[in-house]
């Protein structure tokens, strides 16, 4: 069959094929940090114990800690865990220096030579507001196509780029996002993903974590138990786009009390946990997908281990290798069709660019979603009367407990951050909540240059707050300032030297 004979979607779908039957099935991996653990510490545990480790998919980092990880691990097969592609958002090409971002993960990609690059389908900065942990898209129509339109657009901008030793550019996945006690959008998280892989030829990470937070945080469980659940998420889910399967640990946040109402059976209040245990329920969830006949294309399964314990690590390796049936079960079968079509250099499927209509009305959902969330965070409105009542609970939670101690205490306490600048506030009488309120008290332009980092920016912000507040201050937080950014810097590109 040729290109001509087939329809867009069939066309699609081979494209999808073409690239992915480039990647060799790898088998059992670790999706790791290259610092916490430290990822040689962590390797050479796994060699003592004699633990096989098929592959490390390799967490966004320093150019200079990438460059070591690949010459150290030379002869590991790596994967790619970018960040700062932002192909959810209405505005990715004009408002978050797309080009520059693409090229710097190029970079990236040609010294790993990875054999896929995953993004969280998900987003750090949304409407000129900027996150430390991810926020998933809103679930909607327009959201989907544009998701599908940018991630295949970026997938052609690498494809540009010169790979050297690479035969090709590495594949890019989409990973489906976690949900932190609430979610936007009227579409099923699983029909999402059916619309973004309809229109795109991307490959999909399937993190069980995040599906079960979807079924938390969706009001799911009220209505059905966990497996049938899931088995109705497989039914809309594209499982043959799924190259890799995540699998990490969920717990309660540890500094907040949701105040969210449980049935006394229903599930816990978890939200995606790197460094907590892999409960039962989601070991569950991997038996049932990996018999899944419709997982085609899979290469690996990764434990996300970042921040966990390495004895821990080890432990839960050796279990999931006895659950994980022989290589030869899971390697995916590619059709002839396919194959005949690798060989071809050139591929005309056209990469259709939405409405500017539907760029538009995206534009407004995800300003209604950023004035919903700081409407809710500055106590202005209470109980958003468009959501249930389990959105209302979670959305309140979300603002007003995660976001303040995301700003104020995750990835980097700014007290033990700016000890000085912060006892002056205290004489003052000045609170560090109005530190909050002055993060998200209006968008700004991403300043960030290239890359994405929260630390930065939040020494960034914090110095431009004490300048409003409490301007005597300015030249001490200067100061203090300058020291985080020269040690931060220092600790990054020279770790685990």
């Amino acid at each position: 069959m040729r290109y001509t004979d087939l329809s867009r979607g069939e066309a699609i779908y081979e494209d999808f094929l073409r690239r992915a039957g480039r990647i060799p099935f790898l088998g059992l991996g670790l999706s790791v940090d290259v610092y916490s653990p430290d990822i040689f510490d962590l390797y050479e545990e796994l060699r003592s114990q004699q633990i096989p480790m098929a592959y490390l998919e390799i967490f966004h980092a320093a150019s200079e800690a990438l460059a070591m990880v690949r010459a150290r691990l030379s002869d590991i097969p790596l994967a790619y865990h970018a960040e700062g592609i932002w192909v959810t958002q209405p505005d990715w090409d004009t408002a978050y220096n797309s080009q520059e971002r693409l090229q710097a993960t190029a970079f990236n990609l040609r010294m790993l030579q990875p054999h896929w690059v995953n993004q969280e389908c998900a987003a750090k900065e949304i409407g000129g507001f900027s996150f430390g942990t991810y926020l998933p898209p809103v679930f909607t129509r327009a959201s989907a196509e544009i998701t599908a339109y940018q991630t295949w657009n970026a997938q052609l901008q690498l494809d540009q780029f010169d790979w050297g030793q690479q035969v090709s550019s590495p594949l890019l996945l989409l990973e489906v996002p976690p949900l932190t006690y609430f979610s936007m959008g009227e579409m099923p998280y699983a029909e999402f993903f059916a619309n973004i892989s309809a229109k795109s030829p991307c490959g999909l990470v399937l993190d069980l974590g995040h599906v079960w937070t979807a079924y938390r945080y969706s009001g799911a469980w009220r209505k059905q138990g966990l497996e049938s659940f899931f088995e109705a998420f497989l039914e809309q889910f594209p499982l043959e786009r799924v190259i890799e399967i995540h699998i990490a640990g969920l717990d309660c946040h540890p500094n907040i009390h949701t105040g969210l109402d449980t049935e006394p059976h229903g599930p816990q209040n978890w939200i995606d946990a790197h460094e907590a245990p892999i409960p039962d329920e989601l070991l569950m969830l991997l038996t049932r997908v990996l018999g899944d006949s419709r997982l085609l294309n899979l290469k690996g399964i990764a434990l996300e281990v970042d921040n966990k314990p390495i004895p821990l690590i080890c432990r839960e390796m050796k279990m999931v290798m006895e659950m994980v049936e022989p290589p030869g079960h899971l390697i995916a079968q590619v059709r002839s069709s396919a194959t005949e079509l690798q060989r071809e250099s050139n591929f005309p499927v056209e990469n259709v660019e939405p409405s500017r209509e539907t760029r538009d009305g995206l534009t407004l959902q995800y300003r209604e979603y950023m004035a919903l969330v700081r409407e809710v965070l500055s106590g202005r409105l209470d109980v958003p009367g468009s959501l249930d009542a389990e959105m209302n609970m979670g959305l309140h939670v979300y603002a007003t407990q995660y976001l303040p101690y995301e700003i104020l205490t995750w990835g980097g306490d700014v007290r033990v951050m700016f000890p000085n600048a912060c006892d002056l506030l205290a004489q003052y009488g000045i609170s560090l909540k109005q530190f909050v309120e002055f993060w998200f008290a209006h968008p700004r332009t991403s300043e960030s240059g290239i890359e994405y980092d929260f630390f930065l920016l939040k020494i960034d912000l914090f110095v431009k707050f004490i300048g409003q507040i409490f301007p005597e201050a300015s030249s001490l937080v200067k100061q203090e300032a300058e020291l985080l950014i020269q040690g931060y810097l220092l600790a990054s590109q020279g770790a685990s030297t």
